[in-house]
């Protein structure tokens, strides 16, 4: 398909054909209600979305994620992992993660759930069972993180407001430059907190978050989404490239694209990336990314992968979803 320079090769058409094509062959689940809610994006009183809803519901993954949480909403630690308990997820913001591939949304009872216990914790109600650990930055940053997953599961949560407040002024000053400094992010935390945060924070998922909620200095805006694209190492605690992508890291290059999307600076640095993905697809008009990707809770979504057709509409399925929101 023809289309102009720095342009998407992509029609919004393309990706309704797409996603139709996969819904012919997907059985009725997880990937039937993510195609009908967040690509096709049909009325939410559809009657084919709520058939879709309830059998997503009965799926294994679902209950696998019901299963594990705790009476307090959690999933154990909050943050670092314990090693001493065997537990399908590692940590409760693992269990996050998981849930918004599985294509809970925030009224969901788990996600309600989470996010009191987050609100609990903050408020000083509850207490996480995490290790303290033996840095001065400790107290605050896992605050910004507890905020960070707050922001995740309830973007319009107002307790998100003075961290949001905070962050930008961090932003303010450590793109002050004109550019991203180390330097002048570790000063802005010295001058608003009194701390010495060695390796700053605004590189992180839950920086980004918080910083999503509300609309950002345009500039400013446009000079972190670049400085986050171009990082070798991109976002902080996912740890992929995502100016080139490794087929083998696809489902952590597709949760850190899930997150640049919540700022509209997005697009001008993707665009060639997305058409790249989009002219991989095979014969059939899907994606598959091979059976030896990273260990990741972007996948599976189909309850099996001994069938490579389920691993191919699986990846299909994510990859629609994030082309979708080139055209919000």
């Amino acid at each position: 398909m023809a289309y102009s320079p720095g342009g998407p090769s992509f029609t919004l058409e393309d990706i309704y054909s797409s996603a139709r094509n996969i819904l012919e062959q997907a059985p009725m689940g997880i990937l039937t209600h993510r195609l009908l809610r967040e690509v096709i994006r049909v009325p939410s009183d559809d009657p084919d979305l709520v058939l879709a809803k309830k059998a997503a519901a009965d799926s294994k993954w679902i209950h696998q994620l019901e299963g594990a949480q705790l009476p307090n909403g959690s999933w154990g630690r909050f943050h670092s992992q314990d090693t001493q308990v065997k537990t399908p997820f590692r940590t409760t913001e693992e269990a996050i993660d998981r849930a918004f591939a599985l294509g809970l949304d925030q009224n969901s009872q788990m996600l309600t759930q989470v996010r009191q216990y987050i609100l609990d914790v903050l408020s000083g109600d509850a207490h996480i069972t995490d290790r303290v650990e033996k840095h001065e930055s400790w107290p605050l940053l896992i605050k910004l993180i507890l905020a960070g997953r707050l922001a995740q599961v309830d973007p319009r949560n107002k307790e998100l407001d003075p961290f949001w407040t905070y962050l930008a002024d961090v932003a303010q000053q450590a793109f002050a430059s004109g550019n991203y400094r180390l330097e002048d992010e570790v000063a802005a935390y010295q001058q608003l907190s009194g701390i010495h945060v060695e390796n700053g924070f605004l590189e992180s998922q839950h920086a980004l978050w918080i910083l999503a909620t509300h609309r950002l200095p345009e500039q400013l805006e446009g000079a972190i989404v670049r400085w986050i694209w171009h990082k070798p190492d991109g976002i902080r605690y996912i740890r992929v490239a995502l100016a080139d992508p490794s087929p083998r890291q696809i489902g952590y290059w597709l949760r850190s694209m899930n997150i640049l999307t919540q700022f509209y600076a997005w697009r001008e640095v993707s665009v060639n990336v997305l058409n790249r993905i989009w002219e991989q697809r095979n014969q059939d008009g899907m994606w598959d990314f091979g059976s030896r990707i990273a260990s990741c809770v972007e996948f599976p979504l189909s309850d099996s992968w001994r069938q490579p057709k389920n691993r191919r509409l699986d990846y299909s399925t994510c990859i629609l979803i994030l082309l979708r929101k080139f055209y919000d």
